[in-house]
């Protein structure tokens, strides 16, 4: 462990000592940079959460349950995670609370910490624990038609168990008044997408409620990944959301080596970077292109999605697969990159650069294209920050956040992930211009514009100076113990994604835990849309660039 990471951790360490040592049962350093606090009392996780959230500025990156009751003397544990990089240390503080298996319930902390209530209902969903002070404990994951008393997540569920169906309804939020209308959107829809049902509530043309339903194409990946070995696992990750292959990928992976304190070789280090940025190329290109069709301007969508298609084909050139699928392996990668395809990449990737500022300079010329974006989908600062939403749309709405950077892994360490990267002064400038974007879907639309062209460098930057060696390690399976576990985590184009792993018997899976970006962010869509009308509601969708398979997982 680095001295800089030991000093962060130390720090942290002494402070919750100092003011909460009575409650707290130990405290541990594990995996490089994890702090896990176990707390003596369930009841002690609020006051400790909050002061860790308010007070030392750590962010809510997810929170895991899990049924650890046939090992942990009959217990649930919850594991509150927070990212500490405000402080400029690259540190996870876990606080860790056990709840009793005949205790049904747990003190809900999103009043203090409101990005907490979607996990919280999750919770109640999926191991029957009721978050107590939550205000809304409705359904999240479990539709109305699903039995009451059965959690899928607890082990004594089997997942071949054929459920009888029940006729419920879900209550949506009712917003009353003269001449308030409400119009349901989905969870069909006439586009090809996958399915949500939007429910708005109008006054006029303007739109003074939205609420969301999703968890329509669940498919039981935490489920499906018990028992399995670490390699089937890696392939149920790869396929969470197929335009995030590479991120959810290395974040399994990454969580793994950490587990089994495994180091990559260089080259494959670089070569996540690489394959990494090239997945948020195509989709940054294939977002632009969206946002062009909803405003209506077919001709720069078409161009748009040429680029994409180029990148697309050069993804399985490289790869052999246009979504990159196959390209990680546990202790490195699968895919090498010749001098020879490396120099082809450059050229063709320099070409598609051209011809992407082309279409950009072009965008920026039409006032109608603008005119549109600006001010549409506007996210207030606090509630992003409050929401603990990441990616692009947290960076557009003034949140410095970037997983690339604060919780450096691969290679990212050596290499500026900020836009106009080349020196100092302009990522400091880069900065200031980023704390007065108003969070719309223009500011959306920039940033996108900025991402691709520094993504093209980064890898540019990689393969010039790609170092020798092999491209995978062969991981030591000894520090493979039960129950063991680990924080793996990677940037997305779509934002921070968190990967949790525990160990089983036998090195097969126990408990897996999944939090991509989008579910992070789907809950901003319905601030983002507060006083548009309707029709910007396409367009506000598609600037925050939300996946449904990444959430229903």
């Amino acid at each position: 462990m680095s001295s800089s990471i030991n000093n962060g951790i130390s720090k942290y360490t002494s402070t919750i000592t100092e003011k909460f040592g009575e409650h707290v049962e130990s405290i541990n350093e594990a995996n490089r940079n994890e702090m896990h606090i176990t707390l003596r009392q369930l009841d002690s996780a609020p006051r400790i959460c909050e002061y860790i959230y308010s007070e030392f500025h750590g962010r809510l990156s997810t929170i895991v349950c899990s049924d650890e009751r046939r090992v942990a003397n009959g217990r649930f544990m919850l594991r509150y995670v927070f990212s500490m990089s405000d402080d400029g240390n690259d540190v996870f503080i876990v606080v860790t609370a056990k709840i009793d298996q005949h205790n049904s319930s747990f003190p809900s902390i999103a009043l203090q910490i409101p990005a907490a209530f979607l996990y919280e209902r999750e919770i109640n969903d999926m191991f029957g624990l009721t978050p107590q002070g939550n205000p809304d404990v409705r359904p999240l994951v479990l539709h109305e038609d699903w039995p009451s008393g059965a959690f899928p997540l607890r082990k004594d569920f089997d997942i071949s168990t054929k459920m009888p169906r029940e006729h419920k309804e879900y209550r949506f939020t009712k917003v009353e008044g003269e001449g308030v209308c409400e119009i349901p959107v989905g969870p069909v829809h006439a586009g090809i997408i996958e399915p949500g049902h939007f429910r708005f509530s109008i006054l006029g043309e303007h739109i003074v409620n939205l609420e969301t339903r999703l968890f329509y194409t669940h498919k039981g990946i935490e489920k499906l990944a018990e028992n399995r070995s670490l390699e089937e696992t890696l392939l149920l990750a790869e396929r969470i959301s197929g335009d995030e292959s590479v991120a959810n990928s290395t974040a399994y992976c990454q969580a793994v080596e950490k587990i089994a304190q495994s180091s990559l070789p260089r080259r494959a280090e670089q070569l996540r970077v690489v394959y990494a940025e090239m997945e948020r190329i195509y989709n940054h290109l294939g977002t632009l292109a969206g946002i062009s069709t909803d405003v209506g301007y077919a001709y720069g969508s078409a161009r748009l999605n040429i680029l994409k298609e180029r990148m697309m084909r050069l993804n399985e050139t490289v790869t052999g697969s246009r979504l990159l699928f196959g390209v990680n392996r546990i202790g490195g990668v699968a895919v090498d990159v010749s001098d020879e395809v490396g120099k082809t990449f450059i050229e063709i990737m320099n070409d598609v650069q051209q011809d992407f500022e082309a279409v950009i300079a072009l965008l920026k010329t039409k006032s109608s294209f603008i005119d549109r974006l600006r001010n549409t989908g506007v996210i207030p600062r606090k509630a992003a920050k409050e929401l603990s939403i990441v990616g692009v749309a947290a960076r557009c709405a003034g949140l410095d956040i970037d997983v690339r950077r604060d919780h450096s892994y691969a290679a990212y360490s050596g290499l500026r992930i900020d836009p106009h990267h080349d020196s100092p002064r302009s990522v400091t400038k880069y900065r200031i211009e980023m704390q007065k974007r108003v969070g719309d879907a223009l500011s959306r639309f920039e940033v996108r514009v900025d991402e691709v062209k520094d993504s093209m460098n980064i890898i540019e930057k990689v393969l010039r100076n790609l170092s020798e060696g092999e491209i995978r390690a062969t991981v030591p399976q000894e520090n493979l113990k039960p129950y063991s576990h680990g924080l793996g985590y990677a940037e997305s184009h779509r934002g921070e994604t968190m990967h949790w792993l525990m160990l089983g018997e036998n090195k097969n899976i126990f408990r897996y835990k999944v939090r991509t970006a989008s579910f992070c962010n789907w809950p901003i869509i319905e601030q983002a849309v507060m006083n548009d009308i309707i029709p910007d509601f396409p367009l506000v969708n598609k600037s925050l660039d939300l996946s449904y398979s990444g959430n229903d997982l």
